[in-house]
């Protein structure tokens, strides 16, 4: 029986909490404030997915690669990349993964555009049977040309 009276004093009559202090209460009612304006702001904003156009592209060889974009490339190759450049009417998507085992690759999965721009999902393609014994690094990367104004690009 004392420990429930113990209680009764530490929580007050009824199970309601005491404030001993008018700034406790306010520091209460502040922190909740708070608390709901920040949970207020917070949403996962999925856009528009939805399937518009799958417009024509080309996958593009290092050679016919645009100079500048190949100096970005190089420069962020080493760690995973999702590029953009537009030049005269033509986008490029370039897509990297960083560091790979010999062999590796990449796949274009889908291309189309939505309402909220272009959609590009790639996948990584492993390096074969002695990956995992490969002591070797590549830096795959694709490079998809768009014969288009440049766009919101989404990566997958």
């Amino acid at each position: 029986m004392k420990q429930g009276n113990e209680a009764k004093k530490k929580w007050g009559s009824g199970g309601r909490i005491v404030f001993k202090t008018p700034a406790c209460c306010l520091k209460a009612v502040f922190t909740a404030i708070l608390c709901l304006c920040l949970c207020a702001g917070c949403t996962i904003e999925e856009g528009d997915r939805k399937k518009l156009s799958e417009p024509e592209y080309t996958l593009v060889a290092r050679e016919d690669i645009p100079e500048e974009l190949l100096e970005k490339i190089e420069a962020a190759k080493t760690e995973e990349m999702k590029l953009t450049y537009a030049d005269d009417g033509v986008l490029y998507i370039v897509r990297g993964y960083g560091p790979q085992p010999s062999g590796s690759s990449i796949q274009l999965l889908d291309l189309y555009t939505t309402k909220d721009g272009i959609l590009c999902d790639t996948q990584l393609v492993g390096g074969g049977k002695n990956a995992e014994n490969d002591t070797t690094s590549a830096y795959p990367y694709i490079v998809v040309k768009l014969m288009c104004d440049e766009q919101n690009v989404v990566f997958e």
